[in-house]
């Protein structure tokens, strides 16, 4: 068999570069900010139909049920009112006929209470209303709440096949959210990093390039928005700390918007709108307050698929700016409990010898004086021994660092 030709084997590597090439395109755009949340979009609307196919048959089922219970109720309670009606004719006494009927409507309340016992059934006293709970908006608050760990129990699977498939769906679109979340927070929280920078700290970050051409440093003259944030030459640190207390303001501003939207589409007041948009949105999820008029049918019109489009939004981008200020508060908050726990004895501070050598206390008396090539991060057993001391003493000639640990 003769070898394959030059142009043959070139045309194969181009088919695999050009198959390599799709695949990583695609995955690019599969886990993207945009396809990811094409991603659950998709995963939350194709779970609200399958949970409708599983569970609607069944749902049909006890709406039967309850038509029947209520007929039969129905019945009893007509039959009751002739049976008594039958008696007031005939020649009873007062007590006799006061026996008769407290008899009969025992056994009618034991009646009515055996039929309408079962809860599945919601029994109201109506023959044919029906509040059905596996409709399209409803299924899809369902499969939202719960792979967001949300969870507000106003609707649940109450069939086998159903329970079955709840745990498969969640235990992949938890996950799945997890991710999209995690992708979302990254970028609010250097989009949040940025402004700080370039907002609350602009002035402080001209002052500090002035500072520098001042002192004759090279500094290059570009508009501060170009910069690198963390980055800058002019700058003393590489991190950009976003403080606590902005953060919380942000998560405050979040919340009363939230607040402001629910209670005017809810007709929930101030403080019932702020509560269920925190309890929505730290997954606690108590389902004391469950968004309804946010969740209307699709038939209602545009607006009602509006309002729910915004409502999964709102919940979903709040989980996430949530946790990006969660994680911009969280190196703080730990910085600061050491910090508080160094303070009150709870753990020993350890201290580089080099770092308590750079900040020792001068000799009574004298001055140290910092000269202008100096940062004050060099090792003094690399300079001169004289250098950084004050005129009026200076520091001993040591031959090793060891030396000069050991004059402390």
């Amino acid at each position: 068999m003769p070898p394959p030709s030059i142009k043959k084997m070139s045309s194969f590597i181009s088919d695999k570069d050009e198959k390599k090439s799709c695949g990583k395109t695609v995955a690019r755009i599969m886990f993207s900010h945009i396809g990811l949340f094409i991603l659950v979009a998709v995963y939350t609307v194709v779970g609200a139909y399958l949970f409708i196919s599983i569970e609607k048959p069944a749902e049909e089922m006890r709406y039967q049920k309850k038509r029947n219970v209520a007929m039969d109720i129905n019945d009893a309670t007509k039959y009751i009112i002739s049976l008594l009606w039958y008696h007031n004719s005939l020649n009873h006494t007062k007590a006799e006929y006061h026996s008769l009927v407290m008899k009969n409507l025992v056994v009618f309340h034991e009646f009515v209470v055996t039929k309408s016992g079962d809860s599945a059934i919601k029994y109201d006293g109506n023959i044919n209303k029906w509040d059905w709970d596996w409709t399209l908006s409803k299924s899809l608050l369902f499969t939202v709440t719960s792979i967001a760990a949300i969870g507000y129990g106003h609707i649940a699977p109450k069939t086998f096949q159903g329970r079955v498939f709840t745990i498969f769906y969640n235990v992949i679109g938890i996950p799945l959210l997890l991710v999209f979340l995690a992708n979302i927070g990254d970028f609010l929280a250097n989009t949040c990093r940025y402004l700080y920078s370039r907002l609350c700290c602009r002035w402080c970050r001209m002052r500090r390039r002035m500072n520098e051409q001042k002192k004759g440093k090279t500094v290059e003259k570009r508009s501060l928005w170009k910069d690198d944030v963390g980055f800058e030459t002019f700058m003393p640190t590489n991190s950009v700390d976003v403080p606590i207390v902005v953060n919380l303001c942000i998560i405050t501003v979040y919340l009363m918007l939230g607040g402001a939207l629910f209670s005017w589409w809810e007709n929930w007041n101030l403080l019932e709108s702020v509560y269920f948009t925190f309890i929505t949105l730290t997954t606690i999820g108590f389902g004391d307050y469950v968004p309804g008029n946010s969740f209307l049918d699709l038939s209602d019109g545009l607006m009602a698929a509006m309002k729910m489009l915004v409502t999964v939004l709102f919940c979903l981008f709040g989980m996430a700016l949530l946790s990006m200020c969660i994680n911009l508060m969280q190196e703080q908050l730990v910085a600061k409990s050491r910090w508080l726990a160094r303070e009150i004895g709870l753990i020993e501070e350890e201290v580089d010898p080099m770092v308590k050598y750079k900040y020792k206390k001068s000799k009574r008396g004298t001055v140290p004086e910092t000269q202008q090539d100096r940062d004050g991060n060099k090792r003094l057993s690399l300079m001169p021994a004289y250098e950084g001391e004050s005129t009026t003493t200076k520091a001993g000639n040591f031959t090793n660092i060891q030396e000069e640990l050991e004059d402390l």
